[in-house]
């Protein structure tokens, strides 16, 4: 709840390592496994994991692989969905932190949808092997197409599930 409510006081800001960090300590903090494990909270992982069959980046390699991606991102001038999806694709195969990656990208995702004037989306549990799939698709492939259909399909769903509200 802490990340959400972060992420809407700051949802205009520019996306950064800073924020993305603050939150992943928001989401792992007085974690009892993450401490035990002696896991980082709000900081790069400090081992190797794996995701899948997806070789993510190791942890000398994430401040610079976060830095770069960040930087061609804010670079954009109209961010689109494809843009974020896109984003997404690179930051979970770089999987920055020991654990969290899914849920931090995810609030991102959010985050980037609203600074963007970009009708947000999220992504529905029932459809978590969809997702995926297609995200999986897209780190072996370079392939975009699947997952930004589901980008598009889940932000209908999350539309109809909230146009009423509106």
């Amino acid at each position: 709840m802490f990340m959400f409510n972060n992420m809407l006081h700051n949802f205009k800001d520019p996306l950064s390592e800073e924020i993305i960090k603050k939150y992943h300590y928001y989401l792992k903090s007085g974690v009892f496994e993450d401490m035990a494990n002696g896991f980082p909270v709000g900081e790069y992982k400090n081992r190797a994991n794996i995701v899948s069959d997806v070789k993510t980046a190791s942890p000398i390699e994430v401040p610079n692989k976060m830095a770069e991606l960040l930087e061609e991102y804010n670079q954009l001038t109209k961010v689109t969905l494809e843009d974020i999806a896109k984003f997404h694709v690179a930051y979970e195969c770089i999987h920055p932190f020991q654990d969290g990656n899914g849920r931090t990208g995810r609030i991102i995702i959010f985050k980037e949808c609203l600074k963007n004037n970009i009708f947000p989306l999220i992504i529905e549990d029932e459809r978590k092997q969809e997702y995926y799939d297609a995200l999986n698709e897209s780190q072996k492939n370079n392939d975009y197409q699947k997952i930004i259909n589901f980008f598009y399909e889940e932000q209908k769903i999350y539309y109809d599930n909230v146009k009423d509200l509106i």
